[in-house]
């Protein structure tokens, strides 16, 4: 879904980590596919607060850039700070 705050996604279980970069990879694609804002559900002033503010090309915009770098499965052990780093930080 799409958001004033950002895309996200909910998901259901512990699906495979890839099936959900596939997801996204698969969302994103659709995103670009719409051709006019009309097409969206839930864009109305009933299900959405802030419906007047969305804007389909800057969501288009968004997922080309993100369709354009991949999506990838990173590991927490890949994302976390140095023990050094983190001494040095007093975390």
């Amino acid at each position: 879904m799409g958001c004033r705050t950002g895309f996200y996604m909910s998901l259901i279980g512990t699906p495979d980590e890839q099936r959900v970069a596939d997801a996204w990879k698969a969302a994103m694609a659709d995103v670009l596919k719409v051709q006019d804002q009309n097409q969206i559900p839930e864009l109305n002033v009933y299900q959405c607060g802030t419906y007047q503010m969305h804007s389909l090309s800057e969501a288009q915009d968004i997922a080309r850039h993100i369709l354009e770098r991949d999506v990838r499965v990173n590991s927490n052990e890949e994302l976390a700070l140095p023990k050094e780093k983190l001494q040095e930080l007093h975390i």
